[in-house]
């Protein structure tokens, strides 16, 4: 089949290959214009393993780690971002759940009421890979539309916004040089929520059967 790749302008570093008739389209963010012929291999390499859902060797994911962590290029991704102006999210009340009740719960119980955030809501979109994200830019958390349902427990939404919460103080502390996503002091805090185990143990079922009904 034939093969179409080329640079797209996405706000930050996001890559994405789909199917079109008889082509693959390929896009790379255009942050990776520059980036070293090993890197734009790995982006390609870890795309691939995503369709045929397989796991990319060691070597693509620390090439492309590397770059993703660098300063120049965590600088470049943040002066996009904030020139793109504000960051799209929904709101904080869903229809089975409270993303400001449970913020101000988490915060004053666990935090000391000292993680301040610009806004905390729903994602426009219902992401079934990403159940939870801070953007250390506009300062933000959100979540997926998937878990307002009666199906997803409180207490799972809870652990999600306490995980997205430490990003916001871990991240931050680190704000002045490169940083691993979780690094261990977080992987330890988050291992001190009262319902870590048991938010576990629902949300790999949960994404399980999602992924067996994806297609």
């Amino acid at each position: 089949m034939e093969i179409v790749a080329s640079f797209y302008p996405y706000i930050g570093l996001t890559h994405t290959i789909r199917r079109k008739k008889n082509k693959w389209l390929v896009r790379i963010s255009d942050h990776c214009r520059n980036a070293p012929p090993s890197v734009l291999e790995a982006i390609v390499t870890i795309l691939a393993c995503k369709v045929l859902r397989k796991q990319p060797s060691r070597q693509a994911v620390e090439a492309y780690e590397m770059f993703r962590e660098h300063p120049h290029t965590a600088d470049i991704v943040r002066a996009r971002r904030l020139l793109r102006g504000r960051k799209a999210i929904g709101g904080y009340e869903g229809k089975h759940h409270s993303l400001r009740e449970i913020y101000r719960e988490i915060n004053g119980r666990y935090f000391h009421n000292q993680v301040e955030i610009r806004a905390i809501g729903w994602g426009m979109r219902p992401s079934r890979s990403r159940l939870g994200h801070y953007d250390p830019v506009h300062h933000t958390i959100t979540l997926s539309p998937v878990l307002d349902s009666p199906a997803i427990p409180r207490y799972v939404t809870c652990y999600i916004v306490y995980h997205e919460m430490l990003h916001a103080v871990f991240e931050g502390a680190s704000a002045a040089g490169p940083k691993r996503l979780h690094p261990p002091e977080f992987r330890r805090a988050e291992r001190a929520y009262p319902d870590y185990a048991r938010a576990k143990r629902f949300l790999s079922e949960f994404c399980r059967q999602r992924r067996g009904n994806m297609i």
